[in-house]
């Protein structure tokens, strides 16, 4: 009579609801072509930073006019609201893009839970370096191999050395480049312009309404406070205001003109 073990088995099997988000990607990465298509809609023209700031919280947030419909959800993969356009109403990620990251963390899920039913195979170092004390988790405080073959037989398989089996050259090399400063750049001369040296330029400046009849410019100076009154008076207070936020922003590389 013979008997039959069955073998275990582990569930790898992920199902995502409508509406679910993955905690690894949930916005962290960036919003698909579903989800931009769809915030879209709620930008007017010409927005400036900060009514632009807060439509996109309230989008990220659910605050917006038919977040009730049954086709708006949030994407599987990157969390964002976007308006499902298949026709049984099904789709559980906003663009292609997406559908292929969340195959991927899935997948990786996957990985994770067989790996964590299996025994890890034991690695060279773990049977012969000593690094906690036996039958403790306390670490050593000098770790050590467990004889010199052992140690040289790891430097030989994982290390790959430019003078072969020439250990003392080798560590001699190590030196005199720790000596020199690490490896070192040749200087080198970047032709952009095709010129070595530097080259006079010649401006013209405009000469239309400067008085020089007296062979001299004359330069206005004009206090902070006039300068501002001016700008205000030409071009307005919500567009200087807007100006004022895209120099700012420019300044940090984090707006586009």
């Amino acid at each position: 009579m013979t008997t039959k073990t069955a073998k275990k088995t582990t569930k790898t099997t992920f199902k995502l609801n409508k509406g679910d988000v993955l905690a690894k990607t949930g916005l962290k990465v960036k919003p698909g072509e579903g989800a931009v298509e769809f915030a879209r809609q709620f930008f007017p023209p010409f927005v400036d930073y900060h009514e632009g700031l807060e439509i996109a919280t309230d989008l990220i947030d659910g605050f917006f006019v038919g977040v009730e419909d049954p086709r708006v959800r949030r994407c599987n993969h990157c969390g964002y609201y976007y308006r499902d356009k298949t026709k049984n109403n099904s789709s559980l990620v906003c663009s292609e893009d997406c559908k292929d990251g969340k195959d991927t963390v899935l997948q990786w899920y996957r990985r994770e839970i067989r790996k964590a039913d299996k025994p890890r195979r034991l690695s060279w170092m773990d049977m012969h370096y000593a690094t906690h004390i036996p039958g403790t988790s306390e670490k050593l405080e000098y770790p050590f191999w467990k004889s010199d073959w052992h140690m040289f037989e790891y430097d030989r398989k994982h290390k790959s050395y430019s003078f072969g089996d020439n250990f003392e050259q080798y560590v001699a090399q190590q030196k005199l480049k720790e000596a020199r400063g690490g490896k070192r750049k040749k200087p080198e001369l970047i032709d952009y312009d095709g010129y070595h040296k530097p080259q006079s330029i010649a401006v013209k400046f405009i000469t239309k309404g400067v008085d020089r009849s007296n062979g001299k410019l004359t330069t206005i100076k004009r206090p902070s406070t006039e300068i501002a009154a001016d700008l205000l008076e030409r071009y307005g207070e919500k567009h200087l205001q807007r100006e004022r936020v895209r120099a700012e922003m420019a300044a940090f590389g984090r707006y586009k003109f």
